[in-house]
């Protein structure tokens, strides 16, 4: 078996091929300039490990590249962070089910289809071939023993953040919105008393930081005396670290599904225990 590392996910794909101790497979991508993408894949393995996430559209073709590359191997492809994923239902007549047409492109090449806490049981649906991974115990564990309180920005992501708190052995809790009239929304945990703590903010993605802001000021008024914000996917788009850190946010930290600069716990263990 050989790890073959597309251009989203490099490192992530080294860590894997070092805790299963195998061949990473040596790649060439190139963009001509006319904007058409290139793939080389050296496998010599027949059986190919693909770790590639979906961040942009050139991500996704690069994929499809890569699986017709290897046309004839037993081939798997981990998608850490599966674009397109948001993108779970129809709204108006005439829309594409954006998941659903990525979903039929993939598993028309892959043997398997490995992916990391997609953002929702509706996108999912659309999979047949789907094989998901947790990795909130992952983020749990980095937290161990440290005098923290894990919040969710809501209730829909409550159950994520207690499995990631009953790892870090740690409280937990989830905020509540209230919407006062038509301007003003005041956010409160709803069971504990923050003044004094250490609060980290857990949700599947960050994108535009807008629900960690508004909860990060609503925690710091309440007296929480640090605020960090974690997430599995950093998607963290239109300068959100930015932002992030302006209104009060102490540390941003992602997992590596996304590689960014806060990706600082990785997720290959999980994978690489899937082979």
């Amino acid at each position: 078996m050989e790890i073959v590392p597309g251009p989203s996910s490099p490192l992530l794909a080294s860590r894997i091929a070092d805790k299963l101790g195998v061949r990473l497979s040596k790649t060439n991508y190139k963009v001509f300039p006319d904007g058409e993408l290139y793939v080389r894949v050296e496998c010599e393995d027949d059986a190919s490990v693909i770790v590639q996430s979906i961040n942009s559209n050139d991500d996704l073709i690069f994929l499809l590249l890569m699986l017709d590359a290897l046309e004839g191997n037993e081939t798997s492809v981990v998608i850490p962070y599966m674009g397109y994923s948001r993108q779970d239902r129809v709204f108006h007549e005439g829309e594409a089910l954006s998941v659903r047409a990525v979903a039929r492109l993939i598993e028309g090449y892959a043997e398997r289809v490995i992916s990391v806490n997609i953002h929702s049981n509706e996108a999912k649906k659309h999979f047949k071939k789907l094989e998901e991974v947790d990795a909130m115990p992952v983020i749990g564990k980095s937290f161990a023993d440290d005098d923290i309180l894990m919040i969710a920005p809501d209730k829909g992501a409550y159950d994520e953040v207690k499995r990631a708190a009953k790892v870090a052995g740690c409280d937990f809790d989830y905020l509540i919105k209230t919407r006062l009239n038509s301007e003003n929304v005041v956010m409160e945990t709803k069971s504990f008393n923050i003044s004094g703590k250490k609060v980290v903010i857990i949700d599947d993605i960050i994108s535009t930081g807008g629900t960690i802001i508004e909860a990060t000021n609503m925690l710091v008024k309440s007296g929480a005396k640090e605020v960090d914000a974690v997430c599995i996917h950093p998607v963290l788009t239109n300068f959100a670290l930015n932002k992030l850190y302006a209104e009060g946010v102490y540390k941003v930290i992602g997992t590596d599904t996304i590689e960014k600069p806060v990706s600082e716990i990785t997720v290959a263990e999980i994978i690489a225990d899937l082979f």
